[in-house]
């Protein structure tokens, strides 16, 4: 009787367990579908052809997470960084984003950005194999607050047509100084408003960044180690500042003011970054070629590093996680060499350099090799808060030189007391 009853006990037991349970496990599976992905917003300057890169692999990365939805927000280059600082200020800041390395100080010292070392499992796991000249950028105060999402440099362009029609070599562009003033002028004889060089000269960041390489090829660089003072206006200076200024006005090598020509096939050489290469090779109507940046007499082999990082705003937890997710994501090795593939940019690590993947493109793609042979001579522009300032300051300075109307004493001399000025942040 006593066995009867526990039995029966013990079979009620069960059945109640049972519906317990089934109960319980439709309550999951109704949460479970009830969970909304988390809608995150990726701010960015990429268009053109980087944008539909971009837009493709987040594609990739809202398919593959369910729990994540990426929406990229693409602002003009100009435009990005005011757009983050008044976010930043008014704490409406989006949940991930890249942008350029040169403003990451200002981005490190707004106190919005989410430790991706300590979210990322430490610092060794999230920066393990990144080249440690990239990681300058996004430590702060012993913290990585953001990883390189991209990096590239400047090498020279040139018009194979253009070198055959002014009896230059097409399979020997210039390595000097010299040898470029040389070509630029044989180029510019032919006539018919064609360009030997086309140097840009238009302020902002543009004309800082085309002109910085000339200056540490020289060995009077930019700003001193400390980056507290200016080391341009010197002898070496005014020799990197007087070489362009007497293509324009000496030579008449060059047209002050006017860029494009190169893209039309009216100018010789152009110095500019990797990510016209593909362009370059789709649409150009002549053939080019690339070349390490040429050097003067004496001088040593520089370019500019350039790039973006990503980075994660603070927010709410979920918000966060899935920023860090996509960062994790989008900064691993495979995805950046198919990143590479589509935008032409340089890798980040070894890792990306020697995959499969972007071998075979570079392989592919010959006009890469220069890019890729002068990535260890690449100068990283300071990185402070006040660089935007003190880069729009320089150029604003500089302009008036490759127009003739002031000299290069006079604009380095101007230049140097704008960037000082700009460096105190007055």
């Amino acid at each position: 009787m006593k066995r009867s009853h526990i039995r029966l006990a013990s079979i009620l037991s069960l059945a109640v367990f049972a519906t317990v349970s089934l109960g319980a496990g439709s309550a999951i599976a109704a949460n479970k579908k009830a969970v909304k992905p988390v809608t995150i917003q990726f701010w960015n300057y990429w268009d053109g052809g980087n944008g539909q890169a971009l837009n493709v692999l987040i594609a990739e990365f809202n398919k593959k997470n369910k729990d994540v939805i990426v929406k990229p927000v693409t602002f003009p280059w100009g435009d990005l960084l005011p757009k983050l600082q008044t976010a930043i200020a008014s704490g409406t800041t989006p949940a991930v984003a890249a942008t350029d390395i040169a403003w990451m100080a200002n981005m490190n010292q707004s106190g919005k950005l989410v430790d991706l070392g300590a979210a990322l499992g430490g610092i060794k796991k999230a920066t393990a194999g990144i080249y440690p000249s990239l990681l300058t950028y996004g430590t702060y105060k012993g913290k990585i607050q953001s990883l390189p999402a991209s990096t590239n440099n400047l090498a020279l362009f040139y018009n194979k047509d253009l070198f055959r029609k002014a009896g230059l070599n097409p399979n020997k562009p210039p390595k000097t100084w010299a040898e470029m003033r040389t070509d630029a002028m044989a180029i510019s004889a032919l006539g018919n408003g064609i360009q030997g060089m086309e140097i840009y000269v238009q302020p902002g960041e543009g004309l800082t960044w085309q002109f910085q390489p000339y200056l540490w090829q020289t060995g009077a660089g930019f700003l001193n180690k400390t980056n507290t003072a200016p080391t341009f206006n010197s002898a070496a200076g005014k020799t990197a500042l007087q070489y362009l200024v007497d293509l324009i006005n000496v030579d008449h090598a060059a047209t002050a003011g006017q860029w494009g020509a190169f893209d039309k096939g009216q100018a010789g050489m152009r110095i500019d970054g990797s990510w016209m290469v593909g362009g370059y090779r789709d649409n150009a109507p002549f053939e080019f070629g690339t070349a390490m940046l040429p050097i003067p007499d004496g001088g040593v082999h520089a370019t500019n590093m350039g790039g973006e990082q990503i980075m994660a705003f603070k927010g709410k937890p979920a918000t966060q996680a899935a920023a860090v997710k996509f960062i994790k994501w989008f900064t691993s090795a495979p995805i950046q060499a198919r990143w590479d593939v589509a935008t032409n940019f340089m890798p980040i690590s070894d890792t990306v350099a020697n995959s499969n993947v972007l071998l075979k493109h570079i392989a592919d793609e010959p006009a890469l090799k220069a890019f890729i042979n002068q990535q260890k001579y690449a100068y990283a522009r300071p990185a402070i808060a006040t660089y935007p300032a003190v880069s729009d300051a320089f150029s604003k300075a500089l302009e008036p030189a490759f127009y003739g109307t002031v000299s290069v004493t006079d604009a380095l001399a101007n230049a140097d007391a704008a960037v000082r000025k700009a460096l105190s942040g007055k």
